[in-house]
């Protein structure tokens, strides 16, 4: 039994650490199901889609820009001060890594022109061409000015603003990582693996004495 317990002891020291994460959206293909790095079913000549549930819209007071296809937009055109903010709080001034991870719909910045982006007011590059009607997920690592804004502020706000782009465009989840995403090989590892294991080894301890 002490040589199974000391094998899983290292084991769990010798594997990654798992991230923690804070969700905006709940993964749940815009509302309708789509699957990941798919094509969506959006109009595309006008930004009227809403699949948010009851519960998101309460979650975030109505503010939520997930499970909508550019509902902040109007028209064909750039609108300066329209913007799509997620806000990630309490974050505390321990990062020493992090990514953002976004299911996102329809970026087509070659044709409408890009839209900007700031990472709690530092500029980043978000000049996708995926064309109509692609879906797709992506991460992004933190740079480092990022991770001190955070240390400083304890908080993380992207801003999407169409100033310069007349392109519609949607959002499934967003999703804030404490980990780097390239170090789980494209995947972001549930929190609630580390938990989990370490309750069966102590369950497991418990009926070995029980016996």
């Amino acid at each position: 039994m002490k040589k199974l317990l000391a094998t899983a002891i290292l084991a769990l020291a010798a594997s990654p650490v798992l991230a923690t994460t804070w969700m905006i959206g709940d993964d749940d293909g815009y509302g309708m199901g789509i699957p990941d790095n798919a094509n969506h079913t959006f109009n595309g000549s006008s930004a009227n889609y809403d699949g948010r549930s009851a519960a998101e819209k309460v979650a975030t007071n109505g503010a939520q820009y997930t499970d909508t296809y550019s509902t902040t937009h109007s028209g064909f055109a750039p609108q300066p001060g329209d913007t799509a903010t997620f806000s990630f709080t309490g974050l505390g001034n321990g990062w020493t890594e992090g990514s953002m991870w976004f299911d996102m719909a329809d970026f087509q910045a070659s044709t409408f022109g890009a839209v900007g982006v700031t990472y709690n007011g530092i500029a980043q590059n978000w000049a996708f061409n995926d064309g109509f009607p692609t879906t797709k997920v992506r991460f992004f690592d933190l740079a480092q000015n990022v991770l001190d804004s955070i240390n400083t502020s304890g908080k993380l706000d992207v801003v999407i603003d169409r100033a310069g782009s007349s392109d519609f465009y949607g959002f499934d989840y967003a999703l804030l990582s404490d980990r780097k995403g390239s170090s789980g090989q494209g995947t972001v590892p549930e929190p609630a693996t580390l938990a989990l294991f370490g309750l069966g080894l102590a369950g497991f301890a418990s009926r070995r004495r029980k016996s």
